[in-house]
């Protein structure tokens, strides 16, 4: 086989195991490391659903070497869920050391008799109501199972034994804070209570214990599209619901018998699908564990005030746009400013018609109610929605339908592509504004990944930007389209290929003094890895940051990190060369196949000189990080940098950065101390 690397899904495993090695790192406070074991729980629920599942796929189409695959990250997997375990016991040990205790409900047999009372009430008011027990019986159809909720598998001893299966409801809440300051699981709660649920049977004996389905989350989506792409969308997602099992994690303590019969009804033979676990699952739901102790966790670090608009927060946005290309980094600074923008271009009476795409939105989105009050004061509103953004379908499509009801064109991307690029065009009385981000227009994303949005009325763009709605206009109609023109844009699945492709190539013929710089999500295009190898084989010097999935192999020009921090890293960022010669682009897109050629992107240069060198400085302060960073390597290995005790933390510095823009600007008193 290849090496693992080479592979996508053994990737993007690596990734998530650093994710938990943010989870093991002692230098975080306990509930930073809490949240990042519920990151991995909700990437690897992810992970099994659509990776997972698009092996078994690519098995059953007969593809040679994916059973050995599927070995490797079964044995992975259970590796990772120990150490998950061994993290989660030695966090919650440092929490009950700091006075923040869960109990179980063992625990809770030694407690006052009032606060057995407390819990059997608060389980007869927010729980019972929603509990549905369903008994299992030879010859009855086995119930079916939602992927990713909790389930209890429920045994009764006695002169007959019983099963029955138990879900636990997703309207309660999963942490309980008790009136003595102790937490239990909503789990424990139904478990010290289910007397109350099952009291009708005669049992000497009932136990509990949990385990979850994950299924595969592919969308099967035909070419026909004469029942509407909106009505389609709502059947497939209905099918969804009923994908085959790719994983059964359960109680490791659970009975065998017990996990026989479950394996049995759900019809689940392959071995790898099954993963023993600990006695809790959805351990996503740590992101939100209770807890009003603010020492435990990091210090908040407020947006900084942003040099130009926040200088001149009295002065209409797009007047400031007119006069400058304005760069947001967020959330370094406020993403409130793109909200800013929308808000004003609403009421504006110059502004004749926004265009926007959209991918993920926040559930209440600002951003939303910013185009729906533009459409009720007379704007012309288009919106590309991308109905296929995995996990948000539901929610696009209650978007569509809200804003198609106020008057708005909207469209749903040009099938079977997606519409993946992050752009925004104002078209206003004396000239366009057009809004380029490498992420979401989401401000609740916005507060967590690492984003950039550039704001210009430079007509080089804005004219550019006009034709991509022009295609997506037309293409969304089944219009005939001509291949539009790009000159300083990079547009997928027509120009960015070609154009990486050239800059590559630049800086291969300078041999040694070449340079480029990508920071990514992901690289495993084989074309574009070849190009990069060939480069690096001139002498070319490269700096690679990736986030999540790589595919090269080691090269002695080429340096490759990956940075986890307290913040998501979501740009991409393509460098090439130094000085007076260099070219900085930033994109929504990352270096994949489906990106370059089968997914609607757009990448922009930053054509101002003094942005260009924030875009730089802050680039360098990633590739110098000797904190957070990893090797990437052949192995798999995931190393820190000088094993994690170097100074150089490129996000605190980045904060530090920004806090020093602010204070150049006079809009804050002094520069302190970034928090540690």
């Amino acid at each position: 086989m290849n090496n693992l690397f080479q592979i996508r899904e053994i990737s993007t495993l690596s990734f998530n195991e650093r994710v938990l090695q943010e989870a093991e790192d002692r230098r975080s406070p306990l509930m930073e490391r809490l949240k990042f074991l519920g990151i991995f729980s909700s990437n690897m629920d992810e992970f099994f659903k659509v990776r997972v599942a698009s092996i078994h796929r690519r098995l059953e189409m007969g593809k040679k070497g994916m059973a050995e695959v599927l070995e490797i990250i079964g044995d992975k997997t259970r590796e990772l869920d120990e150490r998950f375990r061994a993290a989660y016991a030695e966090i919650i040990s440092g929490l009950e050391a700091e006075g923040v205790k869960i109990i179980t409900e063992a625990d809770l047999a030694n407690q006052s008799e009032q606060l057995k009372e407390w819990v059997c009430d608060f389980f007869g008011d927010n729980v019972l109501p929603f509990v549905v027990p369903i008994l299992i019986r030879d010859g009855q159809t086995f119930p079916a199972l939602k992927d990713g909720a909790v389930y209890f598998a429920i045994k009764m001893w006695g002169e007959k034994t019983r099963y029955a299966v138990l879900e636990i409801p997703p309207e309660a809440p999963r942490f309980v804070q008790l009136p003595n300051g102790n937490i239990m699981y909503v789990d424990d709660v139904i478990r010290y209570s289910l007397d109350r649920v099952f009291y009708i049977f005669d049992y000497e004996k009932i136990e509990a214990y949990e385990f979850k389905i994950s299924r595969d989350a592919e969308l099967d989506i035909d070419n026909d599209f004469s029942e509407g792409y909106v009505r389609k969308m709502e059947r497939v997602l209905k099918q969804r619901k009923g994908g085959r099992p790719t994983r059964l994690v359960y109680d490791a303590t659970m009975p065998s018998s017990m996990l026989k019969m479950l394996q049995k009804e759900m019809r689940i033979i392959q071995d790898d699908t099954l993963i023993p676990g600990g006695r809790y699952h959805n351990m996503k739901d740590l992101i939100k564990f209770p807890c009003s102790r603010p020492d435990l966790a990091y210090p908040k670090l407020d947006p900084m005030p942003h040099p130009v608009l926040d200088a001149n927060d009295r002065t209409p946005m797009m007047d400031i746009v007119r006069k400058q290309d304005i760069l947001i980094t967020y959330p370094y600074q406020s993403f409130d400013h793109v909200v800013r923008l929308l808000r004003e271009a609403a009421i504006d009476p110059k502004v004749e018609e926004i265009r926007m795409t959209m991918y993920r939105v926040a559930r209440r989105s600002q951003i939303v109610n910013a185009l729906a009050n533009a459409a009720r004061n007379g704007k012309r509103i288009f919106v590309m929605i991308e109905l296929q953004a995995r996990f948000d379908e539901e929610n696009n499509i209650k978007i569509s339908e809200f804003l198609t009801e106020l008057g708005a064109q909207v469209a749903y991307g040009v099938p079977p592509m997606k519409t993946h690029a992050k752009i925004l065009l104002i078209k206003r009385k004396g000239g366009s504004i057009a809004g380029f981000s490498t992420g979401n227009f989401n401000e609740g994303t916005g507060r967590l990944y690492v984003d950039c949005m550039l704001f210009t009325a430079d007509k080089r763009l804005t004219e550019e930007a006009a034709q991509v709605f022009d295609f997506l206009d037309r293409a969304s109609k089944m219009h005939t389209v001509t291949e539009p023109k790009f000159k300083h844009l990079m547009v997928s699945p027509f120009t960015t290929r070609k154009m990486i492709m050239k800059l590559i190539a630049r800086e291969k013929a300078k041999g040694p003094d070449g340079y480029i710089c990508l920071k990514v999500n992901h690289l495993t295009d084989e074309k574009v890895i070849a190009k990069i190898r060939e480069a690096a084989d001139a002498g070319v010097q490269m700096h690679l940051i990736v986030r999540t999935t790589y595919a090269m192999l080691p090269h002695p020009n080429i340096r490759a990190i990956s940075i986890l921090d307290r913040f998501l890293e979501h740009q991409r960022i393509f460098i090439f060369g130094r000085g007076e010669d260099r070219k900085v682009y930033m994109s929504s897109s990352d270096l994949m196949e489906r990106n370059l050629d089968w997914r609607v992107e757009v990448a922009f240069p930053i054509l101002d000189p003094h942005l260009m060198q924030e875009v730089v400085d802050v680039v360098a302060l990633q590739v110098a990080d000797t904190f957070k960073a990893r090797e990437l390597d052949e192995f798999q290995s995931n190393k820190y940098i000088v094993n994690g005790v170097g100074s150089h933390q490129a996000q605190m510095e980045t904060y530090q950065y920004y806090r020093d823009l602010a204070h150049h600007a006079k809009l804050l008193e002094a520069p302190t101390p970034s928090p540690n």
